[in-house]
């Protein structure tokens, strides 16, 4: 399967500093418009991202292991009005089908999975045929990793989540 794969892994500070201001949940609208009705967002957590791509799909699913998170989201996905179903599991073993989901989303979440690769081979089998596989995902550099590794360093996480980025484009 050749999805194509949005990627933006080294932009420099022109680059950056060039792009308007905007938020993740807009820029990933744009970049999914019109591929199908069906999209999963893997490791969703409390599912704000997810609920937020209920505007542009009919059948919008969110998959996280920490069940907390899945019934929190489910309860604001019913306060807002918003059709999003929140679901515990695992990116390692995705409860769906093959070729079941127009676009299968990691929102900054690979680096968290146990084992990146196979989360991205789960993606993979259940993404359709021409469906989009998108990953926002922080890399383990710049001027903000460099802060957060003070209180938090994901170094290791992240470097795990870009190598086996790198290794699935071949």
């Amino acid at each position: 399967m050749n999805p194509r794969i949005a990627s933006a892994i080294h932009p420099t500070r022109a680059a950056i500093a060039a792009l308007p201001i905007t938020t993740n949940v807009k820029i990933a609208t744009a970049e999914l418009q019109g591929l199908g009705s069906k999209v999963i967002d893997l490791g969703c957590g409390e599912g704000k991202f997810t609920r937020g791509l209920c505007t542009q799909f009919a059948d919008v699913t969110g998959l996280d292991v920490k069940e907390r998170k899945i019934a929190y989201a489910n309860d604001k996905a019913r306060e807002e009005g918003v059709s999003a179903i929140f679901i515990a599991g695992s990116a390692d073993a995705i409860p769906f089908g093959d070729a079941h989901f127009d676009a299968v989303i990691f929102s900054n979440s690979l680096h968290h999975m146990p084992n990146p690769a196979a989360a991205l081979q789960e993606a993979l089998r259940i993404l359709r045929k021409g469906g989009l596989l998108y990953i926002m995902e922080p890399v383990p550099s710049g001027n903000y990793h460099d802060a957060t590794c003070l209180v938090n360093d994901e170094t290791d996480v992240r470097t795990q989540a870009y190598e086996a980025l790198l290794a699935m484009k071949g």
